[in-house]
Formats: C-alpha cells, sequence, structure tokens
C-alpha cells in the first residue's frame, strides 16, 4: 500500500507553524478563570465508562479522565503542552540513552508509605513487558532496561535516544502506582474490586459498574492540600439527547466533550469552553482488501468531502476543517506542516479527485464505511457525509451502523474488519503530547496497535525511527517537517476535521484547564467555584 505510485498530487503548500489559525482555533483556549471556592462535590459525566483502571490498559477518554487525578505521572503536562517534572525529575545522560528519574522526596501514597524506586520500576515495566496487553507498549520499544537504582531513584535504558519515549513519561505511561497493592491484587488489579493505590490529590472510593464511579480529595497529598472540591462522582450516560438533559437539568455540573449537537443549548444553560486541542477526527481504512488501501482513494475522498461544512453541522461549530495531517497545537519545535488550499468540496477539488478515482481504475467494489452511531451523532453525520462525497466522485461507497462491541473490534486487531465487512471507520483520536511524532510513530510498522489499516512503508518507517532518535531539535524539526508532507501525500488515515476540546461547567464553577491535558494531568484539583 505505501508503496502505490500517486501521479495527481494534493494541492499542498509548506506552511510554517506560525501561520495565521482560523478566527474559531484562534479563540480555543488553554485555562478557564482560576477557582477561588470549594465545592462539597461534583457530579461529572464521562464520555464512556472507563473499562479498566489498570494504569497500564488505559488510553481512553472514560478511563483516563478518572486515572488522571489518582496517579501522579513521573512528568506534569500542562495546560499550554509543555512539560515540566511532576512525581519525578528527569535527568538524561548526554546522549540521552540513560534516563535518570528521581522521585521527590515527599511523594507518598494515599495510604501514608512513600513513592519508591521499586514503585516507578514496577509500574513502567508493566508497560515494557507486560502480563497484559498494555495500551503504552509501542512507546517503549526504544527500551533495554528499567530498574530501581534508588530508594526513590528510576532508571530507564535505551537502545537508542527516544525523544517522543521521555515526553509520554507525562501521559499515564508515566504513572506511578503501588507494587505491593498491585501484585496482591493479581487479576483483579484495576478493576471496581482492586483499583490502584496511587500519589495523586484524590484517591478512589467505590466504582458502581454501570451506573457510577466516586472519588474524593486525598487529605494528605504530598503536593499540597490546594483542591477545591471534596468529591466527584462520575457517570456514564451516553447518547447526545441523554448528556444535553443531564447536564441542562444540573444531573452532572461538568463534562468534558459534551454532545455537539447540543452546544447552542448548553451555552445558553451554562458556560461552553473551547480548549486547545490535539483531537481530530479520523476515517482510517481497516485491513480489508480493496479500494480503500489506495491512497489515491483516500486522497479523492479527503478532496470530495467539504470538510467546513462538517465541521459547522455535524460538529457545532467546535471544530474547524483539517487543511493538515494534525492539528495546528500538535506542530510545535519548528516543524512546518504541510497545509492544503482548500478544505475540499469545491469544484476544482471534485474535479481532482475524479481524475483521482480514474487513475486508481474506477473502482466498482463495494466499500463499506462503519460505526457504532450511539456514541455521538456527530459521527454519524460526519461519515454519512463523506459517504454522500464519494458517491459524488463516482465510488459505491456506503455507511454501516454496527453494535458497540463490533464498533470496538475494529479497534482490536488486524482481523476485526471481518466481522462487519468494513473498509474503513470513523473514530475521534488524538496524540497524547504536543508533538508530530506521537502520530506518525503510530505508522511505523504495520502491526502497530493503532495502524489500522496497516499503513506500510520502509522507508518512511525509517525516517520516523531516526527523527524519534534526533536529540537536536533543529534537525529533528527538518525531518518531522519531511515526514509530515510525505505521509500526508498517502494519508494513512484521512483526517476530517480538528476538533476543539470542548469543556461544559455548570455556572458558577471554573478552574478546569480548557486544553487537551484531561487524560493526563490533575484537571479536578484546580477546580472550584468561581466566587
Amino acid at each position: 500500500m505505501g508503496s502505490a505510485a500517486v501521479s495527481v498530487a494534493l494541492v499542498l503548500s509548506a506552511c510554517s507553524a506560525s501561520t495565521p489559525a482560523t478566527p474559531a482555533t484562534e479563540e480555543w483556549i488553554a485555562t478557564t478563570p482560576e477557582a477561588v471556592g470549594a465545592v462539597d462535590s461534583v457530579t461529572w459525566n464521562l464520555l464512556l465508562e472507563p473499562a479498566s483502571l489498570d494504569p497500564a490498559n488505559s488510553n481512553n477518554y472514560g478511563e483516563n479522565t478518572v486515572l488522571s487525578n489518582l496517579c501522579d505521572n513521573l512528568l506534569r503536562l500542562n495546560p499550554d503542552f509543555t512539560i515540566e517534572s511532576g512525581l519525578a525529575t528527569l535527568t538524561p545522560n548526554e546522549d540521552h540513552t540513560v534516563l535518570t528519574l528521581d522521585i521527590d522526596p515527599a511523594a507518598t501514597f494515599w495510604d501514608g508509605t512513600p513513592v519508591t524506586g521499586e514503585d516507578a520500576a514496577y509500574s513502567l515495566t508493566r508497560n515494557w513487558q507486560p502480563p497484559i496487553s498494555s495500551n503504552w507498549v509501542g512507546y517503549f520499544d526504544s527500551v533495554s532496561g528499567i530498574e530501581a537504582t534508588g530508594e526513590r531513584q528510576v532508571t530507564v535504558t535505551l537502545t537508542t535516544a527516544d525523544v517522543l519515549f521521555e515526553q509520554i513519561l507525562a501521559t499515564t505511561a508515566g504513572a506511578v502506582y503501588q507494587k505491593a497493592q498491585a501484585e496482591a491484587a493479581g487479576d483483579l488489579f484495576g478493576t471496581a474490586n482492586a483499583a490502584p493505590v496511587c500519589s495523586g490529590p484524590y484517591r478512589f472510593v467505590d466504582w458502581k459498574q454501570g451506573s457510577e464511579l466516586n472519588i474524593e480529595k486525598n487529605p494528605d497529598y504530598w503536593g499540597g492540600d490546594t483542591a477545591l472540591v471534596e468529591a466527584a462522582t462520575f457517570t456514564f450516560l451516553q447518547g447526545d439527547a441523554t448528556q444535553t438533559t443531564a447536564l441542562t437539568g444540573d444531573a452532572a455540573q461538568g463534562m468534558y466533550n459534551p454532545p455537539y449537537t447540543g452546544l447552542r443549548q448548553l451555552s445558553s444553560h451554562g458556560q461552553v469552553f473551547y480548549g486547545e486541542s490535539l483531537l481530530t477526527f479520523f476515517m482510517s481504512p481497516t485491513r480489508k482488501p480493496g479500494p480503500l488501501q489506495d491512497p489515491r482513494i483516500r486522497q479523492a475522498l479527503y478532496m470530495a468531502l467539504d470538510r467546513s461544512a462538517v465541521a459547522e453541522k455535524a460538529f457545532g461549530g467546535a471544530a474547524v476543517a483539517t487543511q493538515s495531517l494534525l492539528p495546528k497545537a500538535a506542530y510545535t519545535g519548528g516543524v512546518e506542516p504541510t497545509l492544503t488550499a482548500g478544505t475540499g468540496g469545491s469544484a476544482d477539488e471534485i474535479a481532482q479527485a475524479k481524475k483521482l478515482v480514474e487513475e486508481a481504475g474506477s473502482p466498482t467494489e463495494p466499500i463499506v464505511i462503519a460505526a457504532f452511531t450511539g456514541i455521538t451523532e456527530s459521527m454519524n453525520q460526519s461519515l454519512e457525509a463523506l459517504v454522500e462525497a464519494g458517491k459524488s466522485i463516482g465510488l459505491n461507497i456506503e455507511f454501516a451502523s454496527i453494535t458497540l462491541g463490533e464498533y470496538y473490534g475494529l479497534f482490536g486487531g488486524p482481523t476485526g474488519w471481518e466481522a462487519v465487512n468494513a473498509d474503513g471507520f470513523g473514530f475521534q483520536d488524538y496524540v497524547p503530547v504536543a508533538d508530530p511524532l506521537a502520530q506518525y510513530s503510530k505508522w511505523i510498522s504495520p502491526d502497530g496497535s493503532e495502524n489500522y489499516g496497516g499503513f506500510t512503508d520502509a522507508a518512511l518507517s525509517a525516517k520516523i525511527v531516526a527523527a524519534k532518535s534526533e536529540i537536536d531539535d533543529a534537525a529533528r524539526a527538518t525531518l518531522e517537517t519531511e515526514l509530515d508532507k510525505e505521509l500526508f501525500a498517502k494519508l494513512p488515515a484521512l483526517p476530517i476535521v480538528n476538533v476543539a476540546n470542548v469543556l461544559y461547567l455548570q455556572k458558577g464553577l471554573t478552574g478546569a484547564p480548557a486544553s487537551f491535558v484531561n487524560l493526563y494531568s490533575p484537571w479536578l484539583a484546580t477546580l472550584g467555584a468561581s466566587d
């Protein structure tokens, strides 16, 4: 697939990361006004119920929105996407192949016991050499050793420098939990009966699966008792109408990623904030043989779809049409994104798209785009628009509604498509840190857990690996800029809109970060009353 010739290129232009954003993105913010008053309790709705509270098996909206308040990470991700010391301070050697992490001497778990190098080594090793299929294992491919080198120290040895791995320690991949409790819990670890014991500003209370999950403030937090919310109840209501009713009826006082179809109603009832974001709504091919395995067909769909209309209609204006592979906030460190001149659906773009389809042999095989329609109406509308765009350029394309289990199956392995015969599927994805390498690395290997379409290109894989190991910032930015152009020309996944990190708060609440750090930073610790 990666080597297929493309004779008609996308209309591209090199553009620096400082290119003026659209007015919509210029209004996206990093933080909300600082809280000043205490709050006894809040009810917070999650986009999805956690599948597990095992940090090694947690990399989704539900579990991470909870875990970010329970477990401290070795490094801290700030609302402006910068990274600083967290539970530990990182000191690399000269060539960044030995990473020494010194844990803050004040750090303790909820039960008062110290956070040790052994705990940190154990937590990291479960991602590197996991007894389960860790969601983070792909980021540990440069690791050759992890060991406690002191009572409060853990050292990670790498086969080669890996700048992405260093950043990933600010996510749940760098979460530290108590080794003794995890080992004692065995197979129950991460379940409602054996949640992890961590060192964060909040501690676990209980989890009534299918109903609610409760946490409370850790009064002895080693980082200082500054949290203003005493307790939080997480609910798992799904569906646009159900969520909107709960939020406007005050059954829940806050939510990240509330229903886009309800934003007008929500803004008249409470506060809607549009946060700086690393979120993109994609359509990804599966590994099913067929037209979508041809990059020319993916390019044609990208050009034919009016992505600005999708942003406005399907996402209620809480998104902007993609003109690059990633959101603008992901292009840091001098990396220059490759941008399309248009946002799809113009007469010229339609003509180019039809020519691409012809050059791909005008395939007549059915192309099935699948999704579980119960998560959010924005997905349904986006994919239906994509299907109509495909039909307009001569493709035999259709939308298929599948069950939640079948939908999750599309993420679970190379044969997940077989149960529903899906050529592609829609999903809202993100990079965990603001570095394009976080996305590029997903396409290094065709066997990668997040390389859903099995994209393969040996030359690009080698260049991605080289960029990850380049510790000179300027040289790495050059490599990433080249990669962005080359990958965008092949579209391993088709970006449709970049989505704001929308935050809904009941009137009187403030302080939570608006930017997309809520999956990895203790956002609840800054929430409180506005007066």
